[in-house]
């Protein structure tokens, strides 16, 4: 495990952000695809180096529904927001592949950070590219057209150019449209011979260049 550890770190440049006395704080867990990271309202005990895989975050709001906020790919630090509210888990993460997280305890992550800049900086990056990129998405539902943002979430979930048990509503919400506009142009696409779609699953028959 210290050699899997040391391997991260070194492949994201993190060596450099820590201290050499509390890198035995670090351990590493393993997710299967489907399995929760992190729960709303979930105690934050941990903070997670995220460096294998792909997930997804979204919350609860109006009874049970989920609204996706993103999908994340390495490296992601997650934990962090909780970690400077001192509150309990504010999301979901569910990992959508199977995925690798280097964790470390809040109090030992305490130690780590305390006078160490560099850490602190990685940090403030973390939240403020989470912010810039939620920005990002807000504004690109007004800059591109449906299909290619269907198309950009479908790539997204994909595997083997393939998507199993979609879930509309949801897809609908991330993309702020109603779940009818969604289908329809789901069906112009499958009418084109982009996608095939089958109940849940869709096959992605070719990708537009702008993808």
């Amino acid at each position: 495990m210290k050699n899997e550890i040391t391997y991260y770190l070194k492949k994201y440049d993190l060596e450099k952000y820590m201290k050499p006395e509390l890198i035995d704080k670090f351990f590493i867990k393993r997710f299967l695809k489907g399995e929760m990271i992190f729960s709303v309202k979930e105690e934050s005990q941990s903070l997670y180096f995220f460096v294998e895989g792909k997930i997804k975050i979204y919350s609860a709001f109006y009874g049970d529904k989920e609204v996706l906020i993103e999908f994340c790919k390495p490296l992601q630090i997650l934990g962090e927001v909780e970690y400077i509210q001192n509150k309990d888990i504010n999301v979901n993460v569910e990992a959508l592949t199977p995925c690798i997280v280097i964790g470390i305890l809040r109090e030992d992550f305490k130690k780590m950070i305390s006078g160490n800049d560099k850490l602190y900086e990685l940090l403030l990056r973390t939240v403020t590219s989470k912010l810039t990129s939620t920005m990002t998405h807000i504004l690109s539902y007004h800059q591109k057209p449906l299909d290619e943002r269907i198309l950009n979430y479908l790539k997204e979930l994909s595997q083997n150019n393939k998507v199993e048990k979609i879930k509309y509503i949801e897809m609908a919400g991330f993309l702020k449209v109603s779940d009818r506009h969604l289908r329809k142009v789901l069906k112009e696409l499958d009418d084109a011979k982009v996608i095939s779609k089958v109940g849940k699953t869709i096959h992605i028959l070719k990708w537009p260049d702008n993808i």
